[in-house]
C-alpha cells in the first residue's frame, strides 16, 4: 500500500524503474528482492479488480480475495473474506464427516461465494455511470427502495431481510432510465468494458 501523492511522483519514468526505486525505499525489501527477476512486463492499472471462473477444486477451496477482488467502493472485502471463511470452515467439515454430501456442500459454497460479490459488483460496475451517479444524488424511497439498498451496501446480503422486491424495482429504474438515455449509457458502457480483461493461469492478457 502507498499513498496516491507517492503515485504521482512517477512524472516520465518507465514503471519498471519506478517500481525497482519503490522497492529500494525498503532495505529489508530490496534484501530479499536482491536476486529476484522480473518473470512479465511491469503493469499498472486503477480501479483493479478480479474473479476466477471457479471457487474451488480438488483438495482447496479459495476463500476472500483468493477467489475475487472487487475495487474497494463500498469498503466490503473485509466481510466477504470472513463469511467466506465460515461458510469454508463448514464446508470443509462437511467434506471430512460426510463424504457422501460432499458434492451438496461444494455446490452451496460455490453459490454462496459468487453470490456477495456478484450483490455488490451490479453496484460498483455502475456507480460511475451518469444514471446510477443521478439516482443516488436524488433518492427516491419508492416502496422502501432506499432502505433495501443502504440494507445491501451495509453487508446486508446473506440475512433474510425482505429487500429482494425493493432491489429488483430500483435495478428496473435504473435499466429504465439507462433506455432513455441510451447514447450516455453506451458510452459509459463501452469505457467500462475497455478495462476488462481475461488473462490465462500465468497472468498474461487474453485477447
Amino acid at each position: 500500500m502507498t499513498w496516491p501523492y507517492y503515485l504521482k511522483t512517477r512524472d516520465k519514468k518507465s514503471l519498471e524503474q519506478f517500481l525497482r526505486e519503490t522497492i529500494a525505499l525498503c532495505a529489508p525489501l530490496s534484501a530479499r528482492l536482491n536476486h529476484a527477476q522480473l518473470s512479465s512486463p511491469v503493469e499498472a492499472t486503477g480501479n483493479y479488480s478480479y474473479v476466477c471462473d471457479r471457487t474451488h477444486g480438488s483438495n482447496y477451496l479459495l476463500l476472500g480475495d483468493a477467489y475475487t477482488f472487487i475495487d474497494p467502493v463500498f469498503s466490503s472485502g473485509v466481510m466477504l473474506a470472513m463469511h467466506s471463511a465460515f461458510v469454508g470452515a463448514d464446508t470443509v467439515d462437511t467434506c471430512l464427516r460426510h463424504p457422501q454430501r460432499a458434492a451438496a456442500a461444494l455446490k452451496k459454497f460455490d453459490y454462496t461465494m459468487r453470490l456477495g460479490p456478484k450483490a455488490f459488483s451490479w453496484f460498483i460496475y455502475r456507480v460511475t455511470n451518469p444514471t446510477m451517479r443521478n439516482m443516488f444524488m436524488q433518492p427516491r424511497n419508492i416502496f422502501r427502495v432506499k432502505e433495501a439498498l443502504l440494507s445491501v451496501l451495509a453487508g446486508d446480503v446473506y440475512g433474510e431481510t425482505p429487500i429482494r422486491g425493493p432491489l429488483l424495482l430500483f435495478k428496473g429504474l435504473y435499466f429504465a432510465t439507462s433506455a432513455l438515455n441510451f447514447r450516455r449509457t453506451l458510452k459509459a458502457w463501452r469505457a467500462r468494458k475497455r478495462n476488462i480483461r481475461a488473462v490465462d493461469e500465468t497472468g498474461a492478457a487474453m485477447n
